[in-house]
């Protein structure tokens, strides 16, 4: 666990902690020859690429049943489906709450305006996996597609050697009445899911986390297809003052390091008191959990401004507030993936079954991204309304702008409607 004395500089530190993130893999390459055989080749692209890099030779119609689903669900320790059940209730009832709805209202010459919201109609969703299990992806991903109304659900998730699906995944899936399900993982499952193959249906969007070949072909096909966002490694920043509980704060940070390579945890001590307890209980619980923590960071604030200021550059996509005022502080927050007000607030809680999402923006795009939520998986139709009166209202501005910009069609249109039967406009 390094530390950091505040140079007076947010800016200076946040380099310092991106600097601890690998530098990016050389995947475009890779990722573009794959995305380019997936788009001619179809499915004999993805079997060949699944073989290659997975080891896993996938049969000609490579979709996991349904009965096998059901037997993932049926063979589910029973404690493990009470907990996915008690997840999916309360991210369902997040989800609900958030998702936008239609709208009217009459403006002030009397035309109507609004929206309508449209879900989209199939939704691809990456479920990372191969040698791990991670039914939580697939309750966050799913459910807000859900509650947004889409139609068809695609779920990729990397193959078990047998061709299967994670245990985990195939049983939440099962639960969720998802029912299109593939084992097929990296760059080869976002090229299928976005393009369309044989087996694979060709979605709208595509959502979920993954690595960076799998963020890599999400950026390729961006246009082609709609995107939640290009996560990168995850990471978690901890604001603490004087009394926080060193061994809570580094669980939660080793929590974090948990998330594998390139993961970043960093406590903001504010005053300086803690970063020496934290240390020892780092490395005594990282002794105890076989965990490393190079990849944690203390950062010795002098005050809760500064530690706000780093917030605001840093932008992380989990903040978590050890302060004994804690929700005071939020609205003091400017970029966050995520919140977590209270010590008693771990990141672990939202990561499964609190009901906030997971899939959160990382790398600092919390400065202008957010969480997946429903609104991913819709699409905003504008409305507007006008009778005669509203027209005629509103017809000299529309003629004097369109006039300006030298539009005369436009110019024309608006006064057409405008004008008393028998007159010329």
């Amino acid at each position: 666990m390094r530390t950091i004395e505040w140079p007076g500089d947010a800016a200076r530190v946040v380099a310092e902690l991106r600097a601890l993130a690998p530098p990016p893999g050389a995947v475009r390459e890779a990722v573009t020859g794959i995305v380019a055989d997936v788009r001619v080749r179809g499915d004999a692209a993805v079997r060949e690429w699944t073989a290659r890099l997975d080891g896993v030779e996938l049969g000609a119609a490579y979709a996991v049943s349904g009965a096998a689903l059901e037997r993932a669900l049926a063979g589910a320790p029973a404690r493990l489906r009470a907990a996915l059940e008690l997840a999916a209730a309360n991210i369902r009832a997040y989800h609900e709450r958030e998702a936008p709805r239609p709208w009217r209202a009459t403006l002030a010459q009397g035309q109507v305006v609004g929206q309508e919201i449209e879900p989209v109609a199939a939704a691809g969703l990456y479920v990372p996996g191969g040698r791990a299990d991670y039914p939580s992806s697939v309750l966050m991903t799913a459910l807000p597609a859900q509650v947004a109304g889409v139609g068809r659900l695609v779920v990729c998730s990397p193959p078990r050697d047998d061709g299967s699906v994670a245990p985990g995944v195939a049983a939440a899936c099962a639960l969720l009445g998802v029912d299109h399900v593939y084992p097929v993982g990296g760059a080869q499952a976002v090229a299928a899911m976005a393009l369309g193959t044989d087996v694979v249906p060709r979605c709208d969007v595509v959502a979920g986390p993954g690595n960076a070949y799998v963020t890599e072909a999400k950026r390729q096909l961006v246009g082609e297809v709609g995107i939640d966002g290009l996560a990168g490694p995850s990471e978690v920043l901890i604001v603490a003052t004087a009394g926080a509980d060193p061994e809570w704060l580094a669980a939660d940070l080793l929590a974090q390091a948990e998330h594998g390579a390139g993961a970043m945890a960093c406590l903001a001590d504010v005053g300086g008191t803690l970063e020496g307890p934290v240390r020892e209980a780092v490395e005594r619980l990282g002794d105890e959990l076989g965990l490393g923590h190079e990849q944690l960071v203390a950062v010795v604030c002098p005050d809760l401004d500064a530690a706000l200021e780093l917030c605001a550059v840093f932008a992380p996509e989990h903040l978590e507030l050890h302060l004994d005022e804690a929700a005071a502080v939020v609205p003091r927050v400017r970029n966050a993936g995520a919140v977590f007000v209270g010590p008693a607030t771990a990141t672990a809680f939202a990561d499964y079954a609190a009901g906030s999402n997971h899939v959160l923006p990382t790398g600092g795009a919390a400065r202008f991204g957010q969480g997946l939520s429903v609104a991913h998986f819709q699409r905003r139709v504008a409305v507007l309304g006008l009778d005669d009166a509203a027209a005629a209202a509103l017809a000299d501005a529309v003629v004097t702008i369109a006039g300006e910009e030298g539009l005369r069609a436009h110019a024309r249109s608006a006064a057409l409607r405008a004008a008393r039967p028998g007159e010329q406009p």
